[in-house]
């Protein structure tokens, strides 16, 4: 009887071990599964990621080329007279008061976000890069943007909305082609008196000031925007 007993007790012992055991594979599959579904996750995620940032770095350079143009239309107003030269409303194209909009994709970012991975992406510097793109270096760019179209806004209430010159569009609207109250003779004299008064040679100086800001920084943008994606590339062929 003690024989079977121990014979018994020893085949229960035997059958816990295999239920553990058994256990203990599932849970590492499991584990395993997980772990290839959050690597492929990872994968797709840092794929996305490139596409948006190389999409970024396309909006910043075209924000890049329309600096430049903008600086290059207000310097030649406080540089030398040969604007004079031209009619009116071309006078006014080179005046506007122009300002870039945010182009800029976060989208794949806060699905990574939501997803919990956003410290899971690659090694820390990687991990690191990407949340400051988006988390300090992106709401940068965003308050710059505002900060200028804010003062831009101004600019052109005081070019448009002003009681010395009555404007026209700076685009080839057929609102151009409606009479005014003046010859186009007058507004010119007009407009120039306006561009060579303090204020408003303080006007176009200070979007000078403002359009270099934000040629310099978005420039860096694209410098730090292009070193992220040769950091997500080398990360995915890690991968």
């Amino acid at each position: 009887m003690q024989n079977k007993n121990t014979k018994y007790f020893k085949y229960a012992i035997g059958e816990i071990i295999l239920v553990v055991i058994g256990i203990l594979i599932a849970l590492q599959i499991n584990n395993w599964n997980e772990n290839r579904i959050n690597k492929q996750k990872t994968i797709g995620y840092l794929n996305s990621l490139l596409e948006d940032i190389k999409s970024d770095v396309i909006s910043y350079n075209g924000n890049i080329v329309n600096y430049k143009t903008s600086l290059s239309n207000n310097k030649r107003l406080l540089i030398n007279n040969d604007y004079k030269r031209l009619e009116v409303d071309s006078i006014l194209k080179l005046i506007s008061g122009y300002y870039e909009v945010d182009r800029t994709s976060s989208q794949t970012y806060e699905k990574i976000k939501n997803a919990g991975l956003a410290e899971a992406l690659g090694s820390e510097k990687v991990n690191k890069a990407i949340n400051d793109y988006y988390n300090a270096e992106r709401s940068y760019y965003k308050t710059m943007l505002a900060w200028d179209k804010d003062y831009s806004d101004k600019d052109i209430n005081f070019w448009f909305y002003n009681t010395n010159y009555e404007s026209s569009s700076i685009r080839d609207y057929n609102t151009n082609e409606l009479p005014f109250l003046n010859s186009a003779t007058k507004r010119k004299t007009d407009l120039i008196n306006l561009i060579e008064s303090i204020q408003g040679r303080n006007h176009i100086r200070n979007s000078i000031i403002r359009k270099e800001h934000t040629l310099k920084r978005v420039k860096e943008f694209v410098i730090n925007a292009e070193n992220l994606i040769d950091l997500i590339t080398k990360e995915l062929l890690i991968k």
